[in-house]
């Protein structure tokens, strides 16, 4: 069968070492349990009826200060190419909204966030795709959703390249400063 979601994030700096990690681990546990290929080989035929098409739904989740938004005059947008028959849907979320945040109501909140996003794109284009079913896709979605909130899967973030180069990272910042 396949896949037909791919996710990934983008982020900026959130501050010091603490949030960055905090906010990190939080998207990469995201984003690992959506793009989970079990998981979407285990639901791909509730909703796609062709083998080996491409990605229905590519999506971007965009973690930027308030300030960078502004200055870039940023926004969330969605497109449907209908030359590849994707759903492009590009989430921009303010990191002031979520890293005063504990870890868990963190994860929790852009969690909702997400889905609510996500769910309400998918109502709206839900007529263009010709081998994905938009709305099955919703349920499916919210459950995984709802075991990535109460942190359901293994989390190893500690043991990823991310962390290794966050620390390295800020054991040079320590060293340039003294």
């Amino acid at each position: 069968m396949g896949a037909f979601l791919s996710i990934t994030y983008e982020s900026r700096y959130a501050g010091d070492f603490e949030n960055n990690v905090k906010q990190n681990k939080v998207l990469d546990y995201i984003i690992d349990n959506l793009n989970n290929m079990i998981w979407q080989e285990e639901i791909y035929a509730k909703l796609r009826k062709v083998e080996k098409q491409p990605d229905a739904l590519f999506i971007i989740l965009r973690l930027f200060s308030y300030n960078d938004i502004e200055k870039g005059n940023l926004k969330s947008y969605t497109r449907y190419k209908r030359s590849e028959e994707k759903l492009v849907i590009d989430q921009m979320f303010t990191i002031e909204e979520y890293i005063d945040f504990p870890e868990d109501e963190m994860r929790q909140k852009l969690c909702d966030d997400i889905f609510d996003y996500i769910s309400m794109v998918l109502e709206k284009y839900k007529d263009r795709f010709h081998d994905f079913d938009a709305m099955a896709f919703i349920p499916l979605l919210k459950e995984r959703i709802s075991q990535i909130k109460n942190k359901v899967f293994e989390d190893n973030f500690y043991e990823t390249d991310s962390f290794v180069m966050l620390k390295q990272a800020e054991e040079i910042k320590k060293q340039a400063i003294r």
